[in-house]
């Protein structure tokens, strides 16, 4: 573990408190992800690094700071069509949200929807599950709030039925 605290820069946090979507550094394999999971009891959670997922532990992590780079905010640069280009060939067309609470459906969801309007994708495909509804209804009333989402509809037969919620973006 020594090791790992080296190789830690010292302007990174090693995570004590993580949340789901928090972005994060695996030491070991020297890649950036997301935070799928809370730790479990041995300190061990999922990771996404692109199209790998991991379960890695806890001393393994290195949070990552929102703010990457101090010169992007002294130059007003955006740096959008960089984003655009690199999320489009990562993001899914749909998202699973069955099992999750409504809490965790809707942070997941919200980074999701994000990633996917900047990848330019004109539909999305939103896996909620039929249940009690109250997943849908979560997920139906923050579409409403979003600005960029021009419609949303259950969908249909073959669909997935009253299981999904197709919403599609404004242009």
């Amino acid at each position: 573990m020594s090791d790992q605290k080296k190789n830690a820069a010292p302007n990174h946090k090693i995570p004590k408190k993580l949340r789901i979507g928090d972005r994060v550094k695996v030491i070991s394999m020297n890649l950036n992800g997301t935070v799928h999971s809370l730790p479990n009891a041995k300190g061990d959670l999922y990771v996404q690094m692109g199209i790998l997922r991991s379960l890695v532990n806890i001393n393994d992590l290195i949070l990552l700071e929102e703010e990457t780079s101090p010169t992007s905010k002294k130059y007003g640069r955006t740096g959008a069509g960089k984003i655009k280009m690199s999320k489009s060939a990562s993001v899914s067309t749909e998202i699973n949200l069955i099992g999750k609470t409504t809490d965790e459906a809707i942070a997941l969801l919200d980074k999701y929807l994000d990633d996917a309007y900047l990848a330019h994708i004109p539909s999305v495909r939103i896996v909620h599950g039929k249940g009690t509804g109250a997943l849908r209804n979560a997920v139906q009333a923050h579409l409403k709030r979003l600005k960029y989402v021009k419609s949303f509809h259950l969908g249909e037969y073959g669909e997935g039925d009253a299981g999904v919620t197709i919403a599609e973006f404004k242009d």
